[in-house]
């Protein structure tokens, strides 16, 4: 089970707080409402190499999130996630937490509503599994930096969501909405379905602040994922994750050489015991932050992996029987390399 515990910031990641006007060339037909963008992530869910953008707007009157899918002259069309389906979108979070193979996407939203987890099936559609996964059950909070993320190393993506209301006044008229709240955690039970954990996960969880983006990494290399959270008003969070040791991981560093150097926009397939979770490489997430560009996998007791990397240049390239419990990079074309800055073998 995932332990948070603050720790002194003596170092902080830049997490963006800027607003970025992005020109989309929108297909022939399509306009766009007057919208504000709150936040986005671009990745490839179908694998045709073609990104495709999930993006969070809010107008005047509702939040509404759209699927930009781009045809093969950059073009982009667009539509509701899913069809018909309109709320105040916050954050957004890209993964595997069913271990299919195919990315989905977790969706946090304002105060009164349910988080939406939604289901990749490879070809760029999504089904809405709020309700059979069960993460359906928190409607209490205002809801934004999120993301999948193994916390316990068991193999299965587990969801923090960052919490907090904008306004601090409405607490003193209404004080069933706190201005600082505690951060919520999801733990993936294997079966489709999550459980919400409160105090189990410790005080880096149960501790009310008004929180907004949240970054997650392995500050500290010890082989887990960690978080580094923005508060209002206040110095950031940053909550060390340790769990039990006798779970095993495996970390891929991607070097792009025909592809971007960052490799924004690859894919990296994991297999280990008869299961395969991809995570792919993005430039943003959670809500206007940026993870660590070391994907880490959690592997239960397996002790080795098979791993595919699908880069943006189209090559496809497969590395067998890696150990676990160490970083491993790999850089287009050439295999596997030397690690620089880590302090494990």
């Amino acid at each position: 089970m995932p332990n948070f515990r603050n720790v002194p910031a003596f170092l902080c990641l830049v997490v963006a707080s800027l607003s970025l006007i992005v020109a989309l060339p929108v297909a022939h037909g399509q306009t766009l409402a007057s919208t504000a963008s709150f936040s986005g992530s671009v990745s490839d869910p179908s694998g045709a190499r073609v990104a495709n953008a999930n993006v969070t707007l809010k107008s005047a009157e509702k939040g509404i999130t759209r699927d930009f899918k781009t045809d093969a002259e950059g073009n982009f069309s667009f539509s509701l996630l899913p069809a018909g389906m309109e709320q105040a979108g916050m954050g957004v979070g890209p993964g595997d937490y069913n271990l299919d193979g195919h990315l989905d996407i977790f969706k946090t939203h304002f105060t009164g509503d349910t988080a939406g987890c939604y289901r990749g099936d490879g070809k760029g559609n999504f089904e809405d599994v709020t309700r059979s996964a069960k993460v359906g059950v928190e409607t209490r909070y205002t809801c934004w930096g999120t993301g999948f993320v193994d916390f316990d190393n068991d193999g299965y993506p587990d969801v923090l969501v960052m919490t907090g209301s904008v306004y601090p006044e409405v607490e003193r008229k209404l004080p069933q909405y706190a201005y600082k709240t505690p951060r919520i955690l999801f733990r993936n039970l294997g079966d489709g379905t999550f459980e919400e954990l409160s105090t189990q996960a410790g005080t880096g969880i149960t501790t009310s602040h008004s929180s907004r983006g949240c970054a997650f990494g392995d500050f500290d290399n010890d082989g887990d994922m960690d978080v580094l959270i923005v508060n209002v008003n206040e110095p950031p969070s940053l909550l060390r994750n340790d769990v039990d040791p006798k779970q095993h991981w495996i970390k891929v560093k991607l070097e792009g050489v025909k592809s971007n150097r960052s490799a924004i926009g690859a894919r990296v397939l994991v297999h280990y015991c008869g299961k395969k979770q991809v995570q792919a490489v993005v430039g943003q997430s959670s809500y206007y932050s940026c993870n660590d560009y070391r994907l880490h996998f959690g592997l239960g007791p397996v002790a080795s992996v098979d791993v595919e990397v699908f880069w943006p240049s189209g090559l496809h390239e497969t590395h067998s029987k890696l150990a676990a419990n160490q970083l491993i990079t790999l850089r287009e074309g050439v295999g596997r390399v030397a690690n620089k800055g880590w302090s494990r073998t």
